[in-house]
């Protein structure tokens, strides 16, 4: 081989794709498809609300407050009783089909979700939104978008590990979407999904996030989704009360979430159907609405008129209190939807009754929308145990960096005061380790297909193609009947090839190295585990009981499998 050639074929080989970077190209494909989904799903509301209540405006609250009296109980009422009757249609899918929560299927399942079960409680969500159930409409957005993951995952045939991050990046390009946030859409799912940072998860996250912002921004106006004042706090004393407010987050955070497990007790208690129970769960909405229109929708209109202030405490107490106990009749008969941005309202209204008394005691030192922002990002914090996610987040909804500094003090103090009254988040889900617990998964739920191989016997110039086609340090060799034999290694053959051996000839059986190591299908991770440990390469041959070769695993898959237990332990 001449000079320039095997130059062209060096650069060409570098730049052939590794693993990882093909992972990083399936995450921004993901992260496109999931960011359409979400904005299908958007538009999708809107169009409803406009077919029945001839509004365009997106704001339930201002629908609501035009109704009259007996169409504002009746909505969320048949809203819910169609939203059941669509999760019940869910529920009786086949076992393959019935899918579940995006968070169960990164965290303890196959990384598999059922398409038609989804999309099914995508509607039944759809119908309590739209008919002014007091949930948030990020939930069903974000699990569209970890469908598309999910349908990738299923149709590339990978193995779980490599599954679930598909499903994360969904996700991760679900909340960028819904919240025009895609750093922090992708620290939700490493943060309180994953519970990991290591950057063989967050990377892909970073990519699908970013590839879903950029087609929001292409197809949408999509701006800050929280419209801030000009702020300008002053000296550090401003900082130091702020702070106060994580603290009553805190403090507050675990009655909040009682609240909310009590009411998925209560409704959890009747043996109802579910239609008749998130009925019952929309009529009180409904019946709430009567005193307080603002107890319709996620609060988003709310949270910003309070961003824009002119709030007495008075109607701060009387719309927060309505709120949860709207929230907890939505949450609490088993709707689907996102309890995401409640939080966020609850937070603010919080962060606004701070704000109001501070000012009254040390009239100038806190702009009250600055509390309104740390109260929402100090309550998240302390409601999701992430409280870097939270300072992410709050960031990107305002766009406003004045408030950071405060805002990750009280985050911090929030999370720590709320860890210690209350060990589970909002998003526990209690089921510790599942059927694929990393202790008990085996080589076979890694296994990859299709690893370069060649038979014994076989030429040099056959060896020197394979190992230019496929970018390995080794390939894999088996006997005519596909027993493994062993592998060779490139750092072994390169000399050969450069002294100028003949390509006709049968590569020397001396370069084979019998001793390599390899995991039978049926062993454990934790013997995958050890196998790696005294093994430098990235992948491992996998054999069947026989010794044929059914194909390989990864460190990278490896990894990802155990990152949850270590994260968490």
């Amino acid at each position: 081989m001449n000079g320039p050639a095997r130059w062209r074929d060096g650069w060409l080989e570098r730049l052939r794709p590794l693993a990882a970077q093909r992972t990083l190209a399936v995450a921004g494909v993901i992260g496109v498809l999931g960011a359409l989904a979400t904005i299908g799903f958007r538009s999708a509301i809107v169009l409803v609300e406009w077919l029945v209540y001839g509004d365009r405006s997106g704001s339930l609250v201002h629908i609501a407050t035009g109704l009259p009296g007996w169409q504002r109980v009746l909505a969320p009422a048949v809203g819910g009783v169609l939203a059941g009757l669509l999760l019940a249609w869910a529920r009786r899918q086949p076992e393959r089909d019935k899918g579940g929560d995006y968070m169960e299927a990164v965290a303890l399942g196959s990384g598999d979700l059922g398409a038609r079960a989804s999309l099914l409680r995508a509607l039944s969500s759809a119908a309590t939104v739209a008919s002014g159930g007091a949930i948030g409409r990020e939930g069903p957005m974000v699990q569209l978008a970890a469908l598309c993951g999910a349908l990738i995952g299923r149709w590339r045939n990978v193995p779980v590990p490599r599954r679930r991050l598909y499903v994360a990046c969904g996700a991760a390009a679900g909340i960028a979407t819904a919240y025009n946030a895609p750093i922090a859409g992708a620290m939700f799912v490493a943060e309180i999904v994953l519970r990991s940072l290591a950057i063989e998860s967050l990377g892909p996250l970073i990519v699908a996030a970013v590839a879903a912002n950029v087609v929001v921004g292409s197809l949408t106006d999509f701006g800050p989704a929280y419209h801030m004042p000009a702020l300008l706090l002053g000296h550090g004393g401003a900082t130091l009360a702020l702070a106060a407010v994580g603290v009553l987050a805190g403090l507050l955070a675990p009655p909040y979430l009682a609240l909310l497990d009590g009411a998925r007790g209560l409704f959890g208690r009747w043996q109802g159907p579910l239609w008749c129970k998130l009925g019952v769960g929309g009529l009180l909405v409904g019946l709430l609405s009567l005193a307080q229109p603002a107890v319709w929708g996620n609060g988003y209109s709310v949270v910003n008129a309070i961003l824009q202030g002119g709030w007495v405490w008075q109607a701060l107490l009387a719309v927060v209190a309505f709120k949860l106990l709207a929230v907890a009749a939505t949450t609490g008969s088993g709707a689907v939807g996102g309890i995401f941005t409640p939080t966020l309202f609850t937070g603010a209204v919080l962060g606004a009754l701070c704000g109001g008394a501070l000012h009254a005691l040390w009239p100038g030192l806190i702009p009250v929308p600055a509390a309104v922002v740390v109260g929402m990002g100090a309550f998240l914090a302390a409601c999701t145990h992430a409280p870097l996610m939270s300072v992410l987040m709050l960031f990107e909804m305002t766009e406003s960096y004045s408030v950071v500094v405060p805002l990750m003090a009280a985050c911090v103090l929030a999370y720590t005061i709320s860890r210690v009254l209350h060990a589970r988040s909002i998003y526990a889900t209690g089921a510790g380790h599942g059927q694929h617990a990393p202790m008990l998964a085996m080589a076979s739920d890694l296994l990859c297909l299709d690893p370069p191989v060649i038979g014994l016997g076989s030429s040099t110039g056959e060896l020197a193609a394979l190992f230019q086609r496929r970018r390995w340090q080794h390939v894999y060799v088996v006997d005519g009947e596909g027993v493994f034999a062993g592998a060779v290694s490139l750092h072994d053959f390169a000399p050969l090839l450069a002294a100028g051996a003949a390509l006709a000839a049968p590569w020397p059986a001396a370069l084979l190295r019998v001793d390599y190591p390899r995991v039978r299908d049926t062993a454990p991770a934790w013997q995958v585990m050890e196998t790696f440990a005294t093994h430098a390469g990235e992948r491992l041959p996998v054999l069947d009981g026989a010794g044929h070769l059914l194909g390989y695993l990864t460190k990278t898959d490896l990894v990802l499998l155990f990152r949850d237990p270590v994260a968490g332990g």
